[in-house]
Parts: C-alpha cells; sequence; structure tokens
C-alpha cells in the first residue's frame, strides 16, 4: 500500500534506472552505496581455510602468556594436547601449565587434567592426575607445576588430556616443559604439537596469509541478476530495459576478458552492479514508500543469550525512524519520532502496530549521553542494577504524537510485541530469576514473557522458565513465538530453540530445534508473509554472543529436530559461535566472506531486509546498516549512518492481523489439567504396561531480588546438578497407559515414567508451564507435532474419571534434601560396616559434614553453603548411582538412560548382600529411589551471597580441626597420624559425645565403642577427652546457630531434640 505524496521502491526504480542513464546519483547515499560495492568486491576471496590441528596447538608453545586461549579443542569426549619434545626422548624434570582465565563457565574445564608422557605416541604412560583441584596461570592462582624426583623422566611426546566421557572444551593458556640440564629453558616453545580437534575458536597460528587481490565478481553478478530477472518477471515486473542492459555489458564483459585492466573492470563491476540494484528495487514487494528502522548502537557488553536486557548494555544515543525512500539512486531522507522526548537512553525492541499507526518499543533511560561507569565490567551488575533506571515499555504515534509509558517498576521489561487483541507481550526480569551459572561473582538476571493490556495495566506471567525466554514476536497464527534458552540437567550451550506460546499463556511449546546442537541458537524468528506457520525466518546464532550470524529459512514440518528444516539465505557468514547445520537454499544465497546479519524482517520467503556489518566483532558500535538481500545473491544497501548502527527494518505499511486467539485460562484455579492418551507411545524401549506411574518434579528457579542479588546454588553443576528439585508427587497410569491428573499452575514441571517399583523408564530433560485453568493432552510421552496417533473409538481408562492430584513424596512438597530425607537411610543400615578408618569396600556412608569447594576459582575462602556430607561425596566420587550429564549436549534422552535403573546402589540393595541385610522398608525404597531419579541432589536451597550474618561451615574451620589434631598427636599419634583422626567429618552433629574420635578411643566402660582397641581414654573425665569434647560441642552449637544451608533444613527437627 502507497502512503499520499510517496513513490514507492517499485516505481522510482525504473524511473531511477532510465533517467540516470547518463549520470549516476552524486548524492551522499549514492557515494555510500558506491563504497559499499566496493567493499563487497574486496571481500569477495575465498575465506581463509579453517586452521588445522597443528596450527592451532602451536599457541601453547608461543611463549605469550596472557590468561587467554593459547589453543581451543572442539567440543568433544575425552580431548587431549601434545608437544614432540624432538626427535629422542629427553628429561623432564618439571611441567608447568598456565590456564585460561578470561572465561569463567570454562574455568574448571582443566580441573581434572591427566599428564602423560611417550616415547612413540602410541603408548602412553601417566604421570599426573590433577584430581579436580583448580589451578590458575598469569593471575588468580598458581599455574600447576608437576615437579619430578630425581633428574626427571625420559618423554618424547608430552600429552595433556581431559578424562570426560561427555563432551568437554578444551583450552589452555601455556605448556611448559623443563629438563634437568638446563632448568630455566622451556623446552616445548616452538617445538612441533597437534591436538585431537579443532573448534569455532581455532586460528592458524603461524600461518602467513597472502593478501588477495580485489576481485571485481562481474560475472556472478551478470548471472545472479539473470536470475533476478527471471523470478520478476513471474511477478509481473517489466524486465525488459534491465535484462537489455545487462546483455549490453555481458558483451563488454567478454571482450574485456577475465584480465583486463583494473580499473577498467572496476567500471564495468560498478555499471553491472547499478542495473541490478535498479532491478531489485522494482520489486512489487518493495511497494511501500517509507521504512520504519531504529538507530541504536550495538551492543557492547553482555554479548550473550540472555544478557541483552541490562539497561547499560549499549551506549544512550539514538531513536525510533523513518526513512522515506526515493528510489534505487535517489536521495532518502530520515525523521525521527522520539526527537529526545524521553532524555537519553536507546530503544530497546520495537513492533509496529498492524495499522501502521503507532510503535511499541522498550526504552532504557540514561543519566547522561555516556554509560555509567564500570558499564562493561560484569561484576559491577549489582551495582549499576541499583543506581540505574530499568528499561520500561512505551507506546507513541508514528507522527510523535500520544507518547505514553506503559510499564514501571524495579524490574525491565523490553522487546515487546502486539497481540492481535491489542494486549502488549515483552520479555521481562519480573520472573525475578537468577542464571544458573557464574553467579560467584555476578549478579544477573534472566527473562521471562510478560504481558499487559494495551494501558499497561494487568500484567500477566506467561512463560513461567527458570532458564529465560527472549525476543518474542507475533506469528502468522496469532501465537507468540520466542527463543527459549533451557539446561535442565543437561549443558547450557545448545538448546536455545523456537517456541511458541498464545497471548493468554497458554499452550506453549516447542516447534525447531530441540534436540539438535548446531546452531546453538535461533532467535529474532519471524513468520513469512502468505506463509502462515509454514515458514519462518530466523538468525542463526550462538550461546555468548547477540542475536547476529546468517540469515535462515525454518521450515518446521521437515521436523522439529531436523537440521533439514534449515536453508541458509547467507551461507557465507557463520554464527559467531558453535556450528552450522542446515543447506544453503537452492538458489545460492548472498555470497559474504565476513560480517554479521542481525533483526531480518522477510518480505517473502526469497526477499528479506536486514541489519548486516562487515566486521567479525559482532558489538562494533556503528557497524550495522539496513540492507535488501535475497535468495539469488542481491546485497544492497538501502540506508547506513556512519556514527550509529540501523536494527530492525520493517515496512511502515498496513499488514493483515492474525486471527485473535480466545482467552482459555481460569484465574480463579491454581491448577492445569493434563492427559496423556497412551505414555508408552513413541517411547521405544518400554513395554505396554510396563510404565505404572508418572511422576511429577520441579527445577527450582535461582532466584534474584534487587538487595541481595543473585543467589546460587553451585558452579557449574558441580557436582551433579544445576538446581535444587521439588517432588510434587506422582499419578497413576491405567492399563491402557493413559493418565489424567492435575498440575500447579505457573510452575515449571517435568515428567517421568516410572514402574511398579517407582523406578525411572525415562525422563524428561526439559520443562513445561500451564496457565490456571489450562487444559492440555497429548499423545504419548514423545511423540511430535507431525505424528497422529492411530485412530480409535475407545475412550481412555484415565478420561473416565476425574483428574487426580498428584501424590506427594514421604517429606512433603518441598524440595529434596539428602541431609534431610537420604542420610538417616544410610545412617539406619550402612554406618555400622560403612565408617571409620576402614570402612566395607572403601565406601564411607557417615553422615559428617564436609567443607565443599572453594569460593570461585583462584579464591581461598570456602562458600559455607556449598558443603555437602560423607556419605553424598562418597557416592558421587564411586558413581554409585546413574545421574545425567549435566553438562551434556541437546540429545533426546533414550529410556533407561540413567536413573535408579543404572545405579549400582540400587543393584546391590536390591540383589547383593546387602539387600539382605539393609532390608530397607517400602518408604525407604521410595526416598532412595525418587531422589536417584530427581538427579541426586544434595542441597534443597540457595546460598545468599549477601547475607547479613555469614554461615558457619564446620568442616572448614581450619582452626577447630588444628586444635582437635595437636591433641590427637599426643594421644593417638603411637598409632595414626594426627590428621587420619581429627576429621571434621567424624564429628556427630546431632550428638556430639558420639563423633566418632570421641567414641573410639574411649573405654567400653565409660560409654566408649572400643574400636580403638586400646582404650585410650578411660573415662570422661580425661582432660583431653574433655578439652576435645568441648570443641567439639562449642563448634556444634555454632554450627547450628549460624547453620549453612544443609543444616537449615534440619534446624527444626534439631531444635526439638
Amino acid at each position: 500500500m502507497r502512503r499520499s505524496g510517496v513513490l514507492t521502491f517499485c516505481s522510482l526504480a525504473v524511473c531511477s534506472f532510465v533517467l540516470a542513464q547518463a549520470a549516476f546519483g552524486a548524492g551522499s547515499t549514492w557515494s555510500l552505496v558506491e563504497a559499499d560495492w566496493i567493499r563487497q568486491a574486496e571481500t569477495w576471496v575465498e575465506p581463509p581455510k579453517p586452521a588445522q590441528t597443528f596450527e592451532d596447538a602451536r599457541g601453547a608453545v608461543d611463549g605469550v602468556k596472557d590468561g587467554k586461549y593459547g589453543f581451543h579443542v572442539g567440543h568433544q569426549a575425552n580431548p587431549w594436547w601434545q608437544v614432540e619434545l624432538g626427535p629422542e626422548p629427553i628429561l623432564v624434570s618439571r611441567i608447568v601449565v598456565f590456564n585460561r582465565l578470561d572465561y569463567a563457565p570454562g574455568l574448571h574445564n582443566a580441573d581434572h587434567l591427566i599428564i602423560l608422557t611417550s616415547d612413540d605416541a602410541k603408548d602412553w604412560a601417566v604421570r599426573h592426575r590433577n584430581e579436580g583441584k583448580f589451578f590458575g596461570g598469569v593471575a588468580m592462582a598458581k599455574p600447576l607445576e608437576v615437579r619430578f624426583e630425581g633428574e626427571g623422566i625420559s618423554a618424547r611426546y608430552v600429552r595433556l588430556t581431559i578424562p570426560s566421557a561427555t563432551p568437554i572444551f578444551f583450552h589452555l593458556d601455556e605448556v611448559e616443559i623443563y629438563g634437568a640440564e638446563k632448568a630455566n629453558v622451556n623446552l616445548a616453545l616452538g617445538k612441533p604439537v597437534d591436538q585431537s580437534s579443532t573448534s569455532t575458536w581455532s586460528t592458524a597460528k603461524g600461518r602467513v596469509e597472502k593478501k588477495p587481490e580485489v576481485t571485481y565478481p562481474i560475472e556472478y553478478f551478470l548471472e545472479r541478476g539473470r536470475r533476478l530477472a527471471a523470478d520478476l518477471r513471474q511477478m509481473s515486473v517489466d524486465t525488459g530495459a534491465f535484462t537489455a542492459e545487462l546483455r549490453r555489458l555481458e558483451g563488454d564483459y567478454k571482450k574485456l576478458g577475465s584480465r583486463g585492466p583494473d580499473e577498467t573492470r572496476r567500471r564495468l563491476y560498478l555499471k553491472v552492479r547499478r542495473v541490478v540494484r535498479g532491478l531489485a528495487f522494482s520489486n512489487p514487494l518493495l511497494d511501500f514508500g517509507e521504512l520504519l528502522f531504529v538507530k541504536r548502537f550495538t551492543q557492547e557488553t553482555y554479548p550473550d543469550v540472555c544478557l541483552n536486557h541490562m539497561p547499560w548494555v549499549s551506549r544512550p544515543g539514538g531513536d525510533i525512524c523513518v526513512l522515506r525512500m526515493a528510489g534505487p539512486e535517489g536521495e532518502p531522507e530520515v525523521r525521527n519520532i522520539l526527537k529526545g522526548a524521553l532524555g537519553p537512553g536507546h530503544v530497546h525492541g520495537m513492533d509496529l502496530w498492524w495499522d501502521a499507526d503507532r510503535v511499541v518499543f522498550g526504552y532504557a533511560k540514561a543519566k547522561s549521553n555516556e554509560p555509567p561507569a564500570g558499564w562493561k565490567d560484569r561484576l559491577t551488575n549489582y551495582r549499576l542494577r541499583r543506581t540505574e533506571e530499568p528499561i520500561h515499555i512505551f507506546e507513541v504515534n508514528i507522527d510523535g504524537t500520544n507518547l505514553r509509558q506503559l510499564t514501571d517498576g524495579e524490574w525491565s521489561d523490553l522487546d515487546p510485541t502486539y497481540a492481535p487483541n491489542g494486549d502488549i507481550v515483552f520479555a521481562s526480569e519480573r520472573c525475578g530469576c537468577s542464571l544458573q551459572c557464574n553467579e560467584y561473582d555476578k549478579d544477573e538476571t534472566s527473562c521471562n514473557l510478560f504481558s499487559c493490556k494495551p494501558d499497561g495495566t494487568d500484567i500477566r506471567w506467561m512463560s513461567v522458565s527458570k532458564d529465560g525466554d527472549y525476543l518474542p514476536h507475533t506469528l502468522a497464527d496469532g501465537t507468540i513465538g520466542y527463543t527459549r534458552w533451557e539446561y535442565q540437567e543437561r549443558g547450557w550451550a545448545h538448546i536455545q530453540s523456537i517456541w511458541t506460546i498464545r497471548p493468554d499463556g497458554t499452550g506453549a511449546d516447542a516447534l525447531f530445534k530441540q534436540h539438535f546442537n548446531d546452531p546453538w541458537a535461533l532467535e529474532d524468528m519471524r513468520s513469512i508473509p502468505g506463509l502462515g506457520m509454514n515458514k519462518l525466518t530466523a538468525i542463526a546464532a550462538g550461546h555468548h554472543t547477540l542475536a547476529v550470524g546468517p540469515v535462515v529459512v525454518i521450515t518446521p514440518s521437515a521436523g522439529m529436530n531436523s537440521p533439514k528444516g534449515i536453508r541458509i539465505v547467507t551461507p557465507g557468514v557463520h554464527p559467531p559461535e558453535g556450528g552450522m547445520s542446515g543447506e544453503t537454499v537452492d538458489e545460492g544465497g548472498v555470497f559474504d566472506s565476513s560480517g554479521f546479519y542481525s533483526t531480518v524482517w522477510p518480505l517473502s520467503e526469497k526477499y528479506f531486509l536486514a541489519s548486516y556489518s562487515y566486521s567479525n566483532a559482532q558489538t562494533e558500535p556503528a557497524g550495522y546498516g539496513i540492507y535488501l538481500i535475497d535468495v539469488f545473491g542481491t546485497k544492497e544497501l538501502i540506508y547506513r549512518d556512519e556514527s550509529i548502527s540501523c536494527f530492525i527494518p520493517m515496512p511502515l505499511e498496513p499488514r493483515p492481523k492474525p486471527p485473535i486467539l480466545p482467552d482459555t485460562t481460569d484465574p480463579n484455579k491454581s491448577y492445569a489439567v493434563c492427559s496423556v492418551a497412551n505414555v508408552t507411545y513413541g517411547v521405544e524401549g518400554v513395554r505396554p504396561g510396563q510404565a505404572r506411574y508418572i511422576r511429577i518434579s520441579q527445577r527450582l528457579q535461582w532466584p534474584y531480588d534487587n538487595e541481595y542479588g543473585g543467589h546460587r546454588y553451585t558452579e557449574k553443576a558441580y557436582p551433579n546438578n544445576w538446581t535444587p528439585v521439588r517432588v510434587i508427587g506422582t499419578v497413576p497410569v491405567e492399563s491402557d497407559g493413559s493418565s489424567h491428573f492435575r498440575v500447579p499452575a505457573d510452575t515449571p514441571v517435568y515428567f517421568q515414567l516410572l514402574d511398579k517399583d517407582h523406578m525411572e523408564l525415562r525422563r524428561m530433560r526439559s520443562f513445561i508451564s500451564f496457565q490456571p485453568g489450562e487444559v492440555r493432552g497429548c499423545v504419548g510421552c514423545h511423540e511430535t507435532r507431525e505424528e497422529a496417533p492411530m485412530s480409535s473409538r475407545r475412550i481412555a481408562l484415565a478420561l473416565k474419571r476425574e483428574p487426580l492430584d498428584p501424590v506427594p513424596p514421604a517429606w512433603g512438597e518441598g524440595a529434596v534434601s539428602f541431609l534431610r530425607d537420604i542420610q538417616p537411610i544410610f545412617d539406619k543400615h550402612c554406618v555400622n560396616c560403612h565408617s571409620g578408618l576402614k570402612p566395607a569396600g572403601s565406601l564411607d556412608f557417615c553422615g559428617g559434614l564436609t567443607a565443599g569447594p572453594k569460593q570461585g576459582p583462584g579464591h581461598s575462602d570456602y562458600v559455607a553453603g556449598y558443603g555437602m556430607n560423607r556419605a553424598f561425596e562418597t557416592i558421587i566420587q564411586h558413581k554409585l548411582v546413574s545421574w545425567s550429564a549435566v553438562q551434556g549436549d541437546s540429545a533426546i534422552t533414550e529410556p533407561l538412560t540413567f536413573g535408579s535403573h543404572r545405579s549400582k546402589l540400587m543393584e546391590v540393595l536390591r540383589e547383593g548382600a546387602c539387600g539382605k541385610r539393609a532390608r530397607l522398608s517400602r518408604a525407604e525404597w521410595l526416598r532412595l529411589v525418587t531422589w536417584i531419579d530427581g538427579n541426586a541432589p544434595y542441597h534443597d536451597r540457595f546460598v545468599n551471597k549477601r547475607q547479613k550474618q555469614r554461615a558457619y561451615s564446620l568442616p572448614a574451620d581450619a582452626v577447630l580441626v588444628g586444635k582437635i589434631s595437636n591433641i590427637h598427636k599426643r594421644r593417638c599419634g603411637s598409632c595414626h597420624k594426627a590428621s587420619e583422626v581429627s576429621r571434621p567429618d567424624w564429628i556427630d552433629i546431632h550428638r556430639p559425645k558420639r563423633s566418632l574420635f570421641l567414641t573410639a578411643p574411649l573405654a567400653t566402660s565409660a560409654g566408649g565403642t572400643g574400636r580403638c582397641g586400646r582404650a585410650v581414654y578411660d573415662h570422661c573425665e580425661d582432660r583431653d577427652y574433655r578439652a576435645v569434647l568441648e570443641l567439639v560441642e562449642s563448634a556444634v552449637e555454632k554450627a547450628w546457630k549460624y547453620p549453612r544451608r544443609d543444616l537449615v533444613s534440619l534446624r527444626k527437627e534439631w531444635a526439638r531434640q
């Protein structure tokens, strides 16, 4: 549709082509266009060959130690790096390894590093196991230094590896190797190296690249112009003048030959580009006169799928702009809508109402035109959140009138989209959630989707996610499409997939890329006009990146989990992180050798508006301009402001409104109703009738509040969980496989299939939330949208009755605590044999507390809330239970992959000798299998980083242990090392007098156990016995007075005792 007084792209394209035969446009925009063509020609080179393994590996023996990665092995199991020291074995006296320190999620990747040596690169000898100890490098902590006794060890090859059955990234800063003769000479420097694989971040160290000559791709654009003309003719466009000119220029090209003078080729190239530009602008899909877009400095800090919502991520500046086009060679006009009405700041997301008369947008107000001090340092987040105003939602008419603020409060609201009924859907921090990683020294929030009425009232929580939902856009069917990041019992990298949800918050479901890895993220998806939900556009991105990368077309019907559903429009551009799946569009797409695309707007499945930057630095502040691209290879600059980036181009014209979906929620209900027709449908490996129950659980969100910042659970899911687990309860499965039950609303739940013994058959490693009153049914536990069950006239048995409420576990509806809910089982049945100096099978199941890991990488302090207990650490260290790979990828979880059926502990208790002795009750059995199938968590709550009263961790009290050890050195030294019998995990926190190092040496006549044989303390009045007891009682009293988080779960019980 045209606006009065404005010539459209299409009509102006033909006029401009005819009128400009004699002279090119001379305006500033035309200069930018020509400069852009030349820049494209300058990048028209074959992309550099990928780094080979030995080239990337050189970075660890180049003598540069800066805390960054010297090499970067790909995401694989058991990765390795090695160096060859010479043609013959030499003596090695010490090896020094400098860790990579600039990437928080990977700081502990090398904690379990193994060093091996070999004389022939075939037979390897283990020389050092790091056993989970963090080491630093140029900062944080000392590098790992391994010294060998005597003259050293003989080695020709030295290999470093990370033993890991699941894929893991391996990256170090530098490796130094020294010999016995010249103790200060680094024998590894510059020597031949290799590694097991390369990654996206691998570089060809030492390779000398010749700067290629400029290639003017005349033949390419002649061919692309012909293809474009053929497609436009199918759209009733008269391309005669254009194709005639292309034929004439093709004749000039043939006369010139492939090796004509450079300046002549340059002039001919520009002529061809000018014709193709005119052809591209004659497209009737460009039949609009004005273009809406946003000027904004590119986000420079927090480049991450989950961190674009901080108000200070971009420099203040920019506006919502309208571009009045003047054809392919005319001078466009730009007018600002806001014109500084909101003061300094930046626009953070925008949408146009269907009638094209108003805009809703997020705006981050700033105190000045300069960003706040420390804005690029993620450690300042806590301070800045308390001093900078959050992002709020605003609305304004296209002519700049009726500017009004819609949301307010302490949380940021951003990236709004209009719902067809007039409501506004947006991403927001109002969920009060923190991120599951990096919280030991940072304070970062997550976003969920919320909605409000057109006037900003009645704010509703739509998607209840513990991880994050981002970049919502209304799709053709009236639902909201968005990117959902999740990592439930798996790694953080690979699942940023496309989900949809109805505007009332019901029907949330994955649409595409839930269970394949590459690209890591699909973001900024939009429906393609005229194609409904059959095809979408999106940007393929990484995780620690902006929503930038190649432009892709998504066909969900190709299969939710099929990379074949991805067609790449810009195959020369790669995601800034991770790999890339899919196939190039049949027409060939746009040629690029660098840069990134962003905020794509589809005109059809072949033609697109998009922002593009030539820079490989995704955060270039003024790098992005607006382009017209298509599958035939067109890449034409529409507008660029060299002082600031331009994003979110969209035609300023009315467009069809999607259908209004009715509100199906019931705010008077606190639950939703779910039904499953046959739980074994689509589940290979589970027999009909084998599944008898469904367990419903919840992984708890990490809390965030603006007073205390982000709370924390553990670092990088150490040792086996990202969050606590709350078991809501179990419901029965009928004989036909059906089930019908209630679940709590606004709760991110997941399901497990259980057998008759309540043992897990299959686990859902994702989650879903339901709205109050929502009714949701599915066929089976893993059918996809493309599948339909066999027709049947029967009514599922479960549907013949009312939905059931889940039966909660014995400990109630709170999260499971190992110390409170599971340890009593071991105390009752196991510790008589499995405790003390020589526990049976070297398995110690005592309930004594352990200190846990230090406070973040390189810190010397223990985190009081991070400690566990001896029994739990025994179970984890000896892998007595089977838990999910919390650093694993996005693969579908097959039945009986892990859980109680795969756990040694349950096997022994069920069929082994321990089972005969222990004889667990039914209640104890249910506790144990429920805990294991919950991925064997230890803690049931989080740690407040800024607690007013610091918790006391008894086992981390070095002064206490030292005093006890001094007494034991005198009294027990003849038989034991003092450290062996002064273990703080031997302290009984419930009955201090029953602590093992008090009862074992005490005479039986005085109430001791006699485990030491000859009594050390003949009576309880022994001076040293009293001294140890007083130390223990005082420490236990302090532990309960200032409890760490595992003791909080027991505090009421202790008080009663």
